[in-house]
């Protein structure tokens, strides 16, 4: 049905209330413009405000399509009681009306005329219209019984003179309710309407733009990094998928102390991009650290040099032995010969035992003990090489330092280098504009190295300091990384070891209880990893001795 608002028309109105009745539509759209979040309902809007100025009997408005085609988007016909599009709730299945055809500008559609010359066309019968083929409104017609004749079509021009759309009005009438054409008088008013509508599409197109722009940096960056990491650019792309995923299941739920929360369509926004940021300063971490899968691995592996030198230590003491056995032989010392062969196969296999325990040892897979650190200290202090008559121990402090770590990879020197990228990513965060609706971006972002004890970096935050999306981005970071398939460094862990980590986090108040619990009961780790890790992870989880975890009540 067409809006009762256009059905009542200005025609019998004295002119001085037309124009203070047009002057104040002209207000309340001007000032619709700043609240309006769907330009298509405030050109539904303006279509009809000047349908009812006009006292037009039917009007459209078009869109342009990004493949050139021009769309409905708003179809009224009083005539017809016609109302399609815009703020109805009925689709306009008009097929769409091409630009060009075979490369060459459309001369079927007037509307396709105004586009592609940028040009109001103002037409008081499209019948006799000789320039312009009207083929297309006479098929129209025909197919409605409704009869085309005044028809004024305006392209609407963003600031760079590009036409973003087109309104067109048809059969305007006079106080006699006969079709006539429309005045020059009337074009200009219309026009200053149409000019609103342009200014309304301009702005919602330049603040998709502009959030598809910053949307694609944000990933944008997360690819620069798998090109210098893979695996931490992988990082970077499941983390946003985990915590919408935690988001939403924590926005849903009705119970506990979370049951207040409510994240609207602009915190989900800010917290994807705050994902896709949220390790960007990795992207100066040098690349010997983050890509450090053995504790000796700098641009290589220095396992291959102790390789070498256990080589060098073996080749001496057969040779040294071999000198001492040939003496005893020359001697006629049968006896020390067979104890000198005793004695250089022990020492091998010892060399050969020391070194297989290095190699184990570089691997960081597992929590290095007292024991192991001790034999490390005594192969250090035990074995030496000769080299150009330079007395040399087997291993230099730098190798001891890094083979005596307990657990991991890095030394506590390379763990502040890598802490450090949190400070450039609060760097380069803290150096973005944001506007308003992004401004919780770099609080989210930085939140998941913090710990709700205070003890977490890079600000020290407690809880109460903390917003709900933070620290849920503290759980998904972790999750994913104890996860993920992908690590040089360590292999896949199983779901009850990752949430067993986690629940010794939350018990040494270094992660949110609660949010744990939403974790656990909503299942979003089960879709996680059946979507973005390997589904063999998901093992059997004791919940009654799972640290940390309080079912929500």
């Amino acid at each position: 049905m067409v809006p009762s608002y256009i059905q009542k028309s200005s025609k019998n109105m004295p002119q001085h209330i037309k124009d203070r009745t047009n002057l104040q539509h002209f207000i309340d759209i001007s000032i619709r413009l700043t609240t309006e979040k769907e330009p298509q309902l405030l050109l539904d809007e303006i279509l009809q405000v000047v349908m009812s100025i006009a006292n037009s009997d039917a009007g459209s408005i078009y869109s342009i399509t990004e493949d050139d085609q021009l769309k409905f988007e708003t179809v009224i016909n009083k005539s017809l009681n016609l109302y399609l599009g815009g703020g109805s709730d009925r689709f306009v299945s008009f097929p769409n009306i091409d630009l060009c055809i075979d490369g060459k500008p459309n001369q079927r559609a007037i509307v396709a005329h105004a586009v592609n010359s940028g040009k109001v066309i103002n037409i008081p019968d499209v019948y006799a219209a000789l320039p312009f083929d009207m083929s297309a409104a006479r098929e129209m017609d025909a197919r409605t019984g409704y009869r085309t004749q005044s028809m004024l079509t305006i392209p609407l021009k963003d600031h760079q003179d590009d036409i973003l759309g087109v309104i067109q009005l048809i059969n305007v009438k006079d106080s006699n309710n006969n079709i006539i054409p429309f005045s020059e008088e009337l074009v200009t008013l219309i026009r200053s309407f149409a000019s609103l509508g342009a200014i309304a599409l301009t702005n919602s197109s330049l603040i998709k733009e502009m959030e598809e722009l910053f949307s694609t940096f944000a990933e944008t960056i997360a690819m620069a990094i798998d090109e210098k990491s893979p695996h931490t650019g992988g990082h970077c792309k499941r983390v946003p998928a985990l915590t919408l995923m935690l988001a939403d299941a924590v926005n849903a739920i009705s119970k506990g102390p979370l049951a207040s929360f409510s994240m609207s369509d602009s915190d989900r926004h800010q917290l994807d991009i705050a994902g896709w940021l949220h390790d960007c300063g990795k992207i100066a971490t040098p690349d010997h650290i983050m890509e450090k899968a053995t504790k000796l691995e700098t641009i290589f592996d220095r396992i291959s040099f102790i390789d070498a030198k256990f080589e060098i230590i073996s080749r001496d003491l057969k040779i040294n032995y071999q000198e001492q056995i040939i003496s005893a032989m020359k001697n006629g010392k049968p006896v020390e010969v067979q104890q000198l062969e005793r004695l250089l196969d022990t020492e091998l296999k010892q060399v050969a035992l020391d070194r297989a325990l290095l190699q184990r040892i570089n691997v960081g897979g597992e929590f290095l003990g007292d024991k192991e650190l001790a034999q490390i200290e005594r192969i250090a202090q035990h074995y030496h090489l000769v080299i150009n008559d330079i007395r040399t121990p087997l291993l230099n402090d730098d190798e001891v330092e890094n083979l005596s770590i307990r657990r991991g990879t890095l030394t506590a020197g390379e763990h502040d280098v890598m802490k450090r990228h949190m400070d450039v990513t609060k760097n380069i965060l803290d150096a973005l504009p944001f506007p308003k609706h992004l401004s919780k971006v770099s609080e989210y972002a930085l939140g998941h190295h913090e710990k709700l004890d205070g003890t977490g970096y890079p600000r020290g935050l407690t809880k109460e300091q903390m917003s709900v999306p933070a620290r849920l981005m503290a759980i998904t970071d972790i999750f994913e990384a104890l996860s993920a398939v992908d690590r040089p460094y360590k292999k896949a862990k199983p779901v009850s070891e990752c949430l067993f980590i986690l629940g010794t986090m939350v018990e040494k108040n270094h992660l949110d209880p609660d949010i744990f619990a939403v974790f656990i009961e909503s299942g979003v780790y089960k879709n996680y990893i059946s979507e973005y890790a390997n589904p063999e992870q998901l093992d059997d989880v004791d919940l009654n001795n799972l640290p940390g975890y309080k079912p929500i009540r």
